[in-house]
């Protein structure tokens, strides 16, 4: 039996973005103890595809390639949010306005092809735009992690590609690589 491959869609933060984001999280990080994103690990989900196995991580990665490129538009990220709120989060995220409905739009189209060509399980909760940045087990925030969240900027670029990835659950967190 094949070993299988956990797996997520995705888009990414680039480089010079990840790098203010960082900056973000490094002021961020010594007024909690939580368990923040590392900066390799920064990107939008787009569909968690679970544990598949190899033939079928192959068929998807051929349906993704005519979605993989998309007419470029513009992400911005600019407040703080929580699962399932902000009064008592279990994750952090960011997110904002400007894209979400084109990431949306993409989700949906992703969902409905692997539904149709791979037999996968369509996701049908709300899509929700956002980059997790920390995951917790106490939900009670810091008042000044709180005062310092709403000091968040914009970060903002020009999004025109997918990424299907791998994940690989490790003590030390997960380890993201690139399949497509």
């Amino acid at each position: 039996m094949s070993e299988l491959i956990r797996a997520f869609i995705a888009v990414k933060v680039p480089g010079n973005i990840a790098d203010s984001l960082e900056n973000f999280l490094t002021e961020l990080r010594p007024l909690s103890r939580i368990k923040w994103v590392r900066r390799n690990q920064f990107h939008i989900t787009l569909k968690f595809l679970g544990e598949l196995e190899p033939s079928i991580i192959r068929l998807v990665q051929d349906l993704l390639m005519p979605l993989k490129k998309f007419k470029p538009f513009t992400i911005e990220l600019n407040h703080i949010g929580g699962f399932p709120n902000l009064n008592a989060p279990r994750v952090l995220w960011l997110g904002g306005d400007k894209g979400s409905q084109e990431l949306a739009k993409l989700s949906r189209k992703i969902n409905d092809i692997l539904y149709s060509e791979a037999d996968l399980p369509i996701d049908d909760k709300k899509f929700r735009a956002h980059l997790t940045l920390a995951r917790l087990k106490d939900s009670n925030l810091p008042e000044e992690l709180v005062r310092k969240l709403g000091t968040v900027q914009n970060f903002s670029w020009l999004c025109d590609e997918l990424f299907l990835m791998r994940s690989e659950l490790t003590p030390g967190g997960p380890i993201y690589s690139q399949l497509l």
